[in-house]
């Protein structure tokens, strides 16, 4: 049994996307972050970070943490044919290029910028605001670059690189995030992951 420890996080739905795409069974362990869960002594054990999504394969007694890595662990584990990554070659290390993009820049800025503007007056730093807005726009402006000349996937075909960042920009758009409304390649890639099945499946695992 795989057991995914998580919360409705964007993260922890990239892994259930992963897992709901190469139709694995798993159950959720989900992880109380409102009550610092992932502060505790037994959660540590398994991920020294202190972060989800975590994963636990009873098959191979292995544990993966970092939804990057999760996602290549199943992808080597479990997709012989390649459904969310590549065997080889460059289409192999297109999706991987794509997903390391994400995890480094997509994922730390978006969620600066979020804490920002969710944050009280008092706490709001103009400068750091602006910082962060301005590297998202320069950001989103890369994935539109990724999906020119009419490719349909990020990293060519359907990849652990769409997963990684279908959570991430559809949490923007539905916030109404001015680079994302802007950019209509990208909403359009949005939805277009977004009417896969297993994509529905996953955003909605916990």
């Amino acid at each position: 049994m795989i057991t995914l420890y998580g919360a409705a996080t964007t993260n922890a739905r990239k892994v259930a996307i992963g897992l709901a795409e190469l139709g694995l069974d798993w159950v959720p362990r989900h992880v109380r972050l409102d009550q610092k869960e992932q502060h505790e002594a037994w959660f540590l054990d398994v991920a020294p970070n202190n972060k989800i999504p975590v994963l636990h394969d009873d098959a191979t007694g292995i544990t993966v943490w970092e939804s990057g890595a999760i996602l290549t662990y199943l992808a080597d584990q479990y997709d012989p044919e390649g459904i969310i990554l590549a065997k080889s070659g460059a289409a192999r290390y297109a999706a991987i290029q794509g997903a390391f993009f994400q995890a480094a820049h997509i994922g730390p800025n978006l969620g600066r910028l979020n804490e920002q503007l969710t944050a009280s007056d008092a706490d709001r730093n103009p400068q750091m605001m602006a910082l962060f807005y301005g590297e998202c726009v320069r950001l989103t402006g890369v994935v539109q670059r990724m999906l020119g000349d009419g490719r349909p996937f990020l990293a060519g075909d359907y990849s652990i690189a769409d997963i990684m960042h279908y959570p991430w920009l559809k949490a923007g758009l539905d916030h109404g995030f001015p680079a994302l409304l802007d950019k209509p390649i990208v909403t359009d890639w949005l939805a277009r992951i977004g009417e896969r099945p297993a994509v529905g499946v996953g955003m909605l695992a916990f």
